[in-house]
């Protein structure tokens, strides 16, 4: 990749719903991409490769290490399960590869500043973490209007997000392992906070509680399916959360971002299109059924800016020093909400644990 006319090789881990998302915008949306191979372990998902992505010339691999050692690969995406972004981000990097991973590359803040530490010795490869809403025209309209100053400074951020209720069963397995409510969604809320605030911003103190009100299995691994927290962030600002798992009518998210001389909503009125249907029951509007129908368009665009990252040699949208305090304030949230209790942080954004200095 010597001239910004070629295009990326891309190979895609992981095959799953997210995977497929994003090996067919690869390999339809993404202009200066090439989708150049897949992988999965799991044989329904290759036999949809075989026979979605294999007409169309690309390889098809039942292992990563099949095929990150292809000729000619130049980056991966890698939407597998999560147990498995930390060593498959690694060894990508430790090849040359650039990596776009889905959050979380790691559950684990010493795990992260080791891959910093590897990205800081392979200052050629690119890894991104993949915060999908950053790449929202909606957020990032708002982020426009917030340069020219339409509220000016933002001092407090509220961010809302409620999924609907499953009761297939499906959604407790996967929350035994997703690491809790606030690591697994509110920290693409508090992601959103940093783009907003500033990504060098550090916290100064947080606060979380939640209840159940239909999962009850998961008083089991002490988590919540209707949480809040409060982050106060040194600078005097300050962010709100609220997310549910429990929500009647499908995928609710909404922001509102608070400055100095006004206020910018985002989605106040979740909606799946701009239809209102007016009657006797009222007015109704339909609402997105899922998080990956809202932001849809934004993971296109997220590909997009990654190869350009790539073939341009130009910055990433997104760094790694963002996801390390997205990740320090997500677990911390985690920790109050078991334990109860305030968590203070010094002005570096290191956890003040009570009785030392």
């Amino acid at each position: 990749m010597t001239q910004t006319s070629l295009k990326a090789n891309i190979g895609v881990v992981g095959l799953g719903r997210m995977g497929q998302r994003h090996a067919l915008n690869v390999l339809h949306q993404v202009p200066r991409a090439r989708l150049f191979a897949v992988c999965s372990p799991a044989p329904h998902e290759i036999e949809w490769a075989k026979k979605d992505l294999e007409p169309e010339g690309v390889q098809v691999f039942d292992t990563f290490e099949a095929m990150i050692r292809t000729p000619g690969l130049d980056a991966v995406v890698i939407a597998s399960p999560s147990e498995l972004h930390f060593s498959q981000t690694l060894a990508a990097m430790e090849l040359g590869i650039h990596v776009l991973c889905e959050k979380p590359v790691t559950k684990d803040t010493a795990q992260l500043r080791q891959l910093m530490q590897k990205a800081e010795l392979h200052p050629q490869t690119k890894v991104m973490v993949g915060f999908v809403r950053r790449f929202d025209e909606n957020y990032q309209d708002a982020l426009r209007k917030i340069k020219d100053g339409a509220i000016g400074e933002p001092i407090i951020v509220r961010s809302h997000g409620a999924e609907k209720l499953d009761k297939t069963g499906y959604f407790i397995e996967y929350a035994r392992v997703s690491g809790g409510i606030f690591l697994d969604t509110v920290i693409h809320d508090i992601d959103l906070t940093l783009s907003i605030l500033g990504d060098d911003i550090q916290p100064k103190a947080l606060w979380a509680t939640g209840i159940i009100a239909h999962h009850h299995e998961m008083k089991d691994f002490k988590d919540v399916d209707n949480a809040v927290a409060v982050v106060e962030f040194w600078g005097g600002r300050i962010a709100h959360y609220y997310h549910s798992r429990t929500t009647s009518n499908g995928y609710d998210n909404s922001t509102d971002i608070i400055g100095m001389t006004g206020k910018i909503s985002i989605n106040s009125v979740p909606h799946h299109n701009r239809v209102q249907v007016s009657n006797a029951a009222g007015i109704t509007q339909e609402v997105s059924p899922s998080w990956i129908d809202r932001y849809r368009e934004a993971f296109v665009t997220e590909l997009n800016e990654f190869t350009d990252a790539i073939l341009d040699k130009s910055e990433l949208p997104m760094t790694l020093s963002a996801a390390l305090t997205g990740l320090k304030i997500a677990t911390a949230l985690r920790k109050s909400l078991e334990t109860g209790g305030k968590i203070q942080f010094d002005e570096n954004g290191d956890e003040i644990i009570p009785g030392t200095k």
